[in-house]
C-alpha cells in the first residue's frame, strides 16, 4: 500500500470528516440556539474524539476489553447519530430559509384572494337584492341602483388593486421559485410534495456523509495495517487485491508469511 494512497485516504477522511463536523455544530446551533458557542465547542470536541475512537477501536479491537469496547462502540454509533441530526439541522434551515420568502408570498395571495372574493360576493349581494325587488316598486328599485352605484364602483376598485396585488405577488413568487426550480422539477416528476422530496434528499446526505467518513477512517487504519504487516512490498499487497478479503483486525497477529 503506497504512501501516497494512505495519505489520500487520511486526507479525505479528514476533509469529509472536518466538512461534516462543520455541518453539524451549525446545525447543532440552529437546535440549541440559546448557547450557540458551547453547543459548537462541544460538537466539535466530540467530533474529534469520535473519529480517533474509531480509529483505535479497528486497530486495536482485539486488545480492547469487552466493557471498554462495548462502551467505546457504543459512543461511536451515538456520536454518528448525533452529527447526522446536526447535518439534517442545518441542510433542514437551509432549505427552511430558501422557500420562507416563497411561503409567505403564497400566503398573501391568498389572503388577497379571499378579500377579492369577500368583495366580489358583495358586489353579487348588492346586485341581487336589487334584482329581487319586484316590479310593481320600479321607481324604487331605480332610486336603489343609481344609489348603489358609487358604492359598486368603490368595491369593484377595490377589487381591482386587489387583482394588481396578486398579480405582482404571483410574478415575484415566480422568481422566488426559481431558487428551488431543482427540487419543484422533480416534484413534479415524481408527483411528490416539494417539501417531501427535500426531505428525502436531506436523508440521503445524511445517511452517506458521517458514516462514510467513518469508513474511511477504517479504510485508512486498514491501509496502515497492511502496510506494516506486508512490510510496504506493494507486489505482496496486491496479490490479495481482488481475492477474498483477509480479517487484519480481529484475529491475533500471527501472520504467516507470504510464499
Amino acid at each position: 500500500m503506497s504512501r501516497i494512497y494512505i495519505l489520500l485516504l487520511a486526507f479525505t477522511g479528514l476533509l469529509i470528516s472536518s466538512v461534516g463536523a462543520f455541518f453539524s455544530m451549525v446545525g447543532l446551533t440552529h437546535l440549541f440556539s440559546g448557547a450557540p458557542i458551547g453547543v459548537g465547542v462541544m460538537a466539535g470536541s466530540l467530533e474529534i474524539a469520535k473519529l480517533v475512537v474509531a480509529g483505535f477501536l479497528f486497530r486495536y479491537w482485539g486488545h480492547i476489553p469487552r466493557i471498554m469496547r462495548t462502551y467505546l462502540s457504543s459512543a461511536v454509533v451515538i456520536l454518528s447519530f448525533i452529527t447526522s441530526l446536526g447535518v439534517f439541522g442545518f441542510l433542514s434551515h437551509a432549505y427552511q430559509k430558501s422557500t420562507q420568502l416563497m411561503r409567505t408570498q403564497e400566503l398573501k395571495i391568498v389572503q388577497l384572494k379571499d378579500q377579492d372574493a369577500a368583495v366580489h360576493k358583495q358586489i353579487a349581494e348588492l346586485e341581487q337584492f336589487i334584482r329581487d325587488i319586484p316590479l310593481t316598486y320600479i321607481t324604487r328599485k331605480a332610486n336603489l341602483f343609481s344609489e348603489s352605484r358609487s358604492h359598486v364602483n368603490e368595491l369593484e376598485k377595490q377589487s381591482s388593486g386587489l387583482q394588481t396585488q396578486i398579480r405582482t405577488l404571483e410574478l415575484e413568487n415566480l422568481d422566488s421559485r426559481s431558487e428551488i426550480g431543482p427540487l419543484l422539477d422533480v416534484s413534479q416528476a415524481l408527483g411528490i410534495p416539494v417539501d417531501k422530496v427535500a426531505k428525502l434528499l436531506i436523508l440521503l446526505f445524511v445517511s452517506v456523509f458521517d458514516p462514510l467518513a467513518i469508513c474511511i477512517v477504517f479504510a485508512w487504519g486498514l491501509a496502515i495495517r497492511l502496510r506494516e504487516k506486508y512490510r510496504g512490498d506493494e507486489s505482496r499487497i496486491s496479490r490479495f487485491g481482488f481475492g477474498k478479503p483477509i480479517d487484519h483486525r480481529f484475529r491475533k497477529f500471527n501472520f504467516k508469511k507470504v510464499a
